[in-house]
């Protein structure tokens, strides 16, 4: 990788900590519903970088996020953790079976569900009984709406980065 990749992955992990920090920040109507906004960072980095960068950058996202907040060493921090792993896995899969056939919405919306679906996997086995059965559906919907959200919000980036990267070689 290059000076400039690995600069600009590091810029992209401290974006997603900002994002995850501010998110952490509002308020949820109900547990596992949030808006994911530094997931803005990793579809982007799924796409330029692929699975391995975007594993990594969730997962040093979500433990900066953890330390920042005082959840490290919770089960929130669990949840996190196992959300972001499985978000990164199956966006990247995605993006390497389905190169060019899912827009990077779709490939955001995919990335919140598997977030989710994981966060209540792993719930269900911290604390079993639970009647997490009862929120699946919403919480897919939400993960849908949210993901698809996002992935706009990354094209959006993407399409400006893009458009200043030409601007500079222009100029130079």
């Amino acid at each position: 990788m290059s000076d400039k990749s690995n600069k600009d992955l590091t810029i992209l992990i401290l974006t997603a900590t900002a994002l995850g920090v501010v998110d952490s920040l509002i308020p949820r109507p109900i547990p596992f519903m949030k808006l994911g906004l530094a997931n803005v960072a990793a579809v982007i980095a799924v796409v330029r970088y692929g699975l391995l960068k975007t594993l990594e950058l969730n997962l040093l996202r979500a433990f900066a996020v953890a330390l920042i907040t005082g959840l490290l060493a919770t089960p929130a921090f669990l949840l996190s953790i196992s959300g972001a792993a499985l978000s990164a896995v199956t966006m990247g899969l995605l993006r390497r079976v389905l190169p060019d056939r899912l827009s990077v919405p779709g490939l955001s919306a995919a990335g919140a569900v598997a977030s989710l679906w994981g966060q209540l996997l792993v719930t269900g086995l911290v604390l079993p009984g639970l009647p997490l059965q009862n929120i699946v559906l919403l919480l897919t919907l939400w993960g849908v709406v949210s993901g698809l959200a996002v992935g706009l919000l990354a094209q959006k980036a993407m399409g400006r980065s893009s458009r200043t990267e030409a601007l500079r070689k222009a100029e130079g």
